[in-house]
């Protein structure tokens, strides 16, 4: 456990200090943080508890963004700020059976 949880915070360290080529970090043009509160809105309550479903507008958004950026989201100074749960949160794309290839 210790291994898995130590390979997800190096990703997500990756993830937030690398920028691509372009010039757009790893959430594209946008930063993380605007990727929570705009794009992300609606995974607010299932990122706090196992027990709520996950709507499709939670996850038709997961589909268009990357590993990196989903990992850079969870890690980002807004979603510190909110309250939700990283540990929950890492369920959500596992709950709308979506896997990276």
């Amino acid at each position: 456990m210790k291994k898995v949880i130590c390979l997800v915070l190096v990703l997500a360290l990756v993830a937030i200090a690398g920028v691509e080529a372009d010039g757009y970090g790893v959430c594209g043009k946008f930063s993380p943080d605007r990727m929570l509160t705009h794009v992300l809105r609606h995974c607010k309550k299932p990122a706090t508890d196992l027990t709520v479903p996950v709507s499709p507008k939670c996850c038709e958004p997961l589909f268009q963004i990357s590993e990196e950026c989903f990992y850079a989201i969870i890690n980002s100074d807004t979603w510190k700020y909110s309250g939700l749960d990283p540990r929950i949160a890492f369920t959500i794309p596992r709950r709308c059976h979506y896997h990276h290839h």
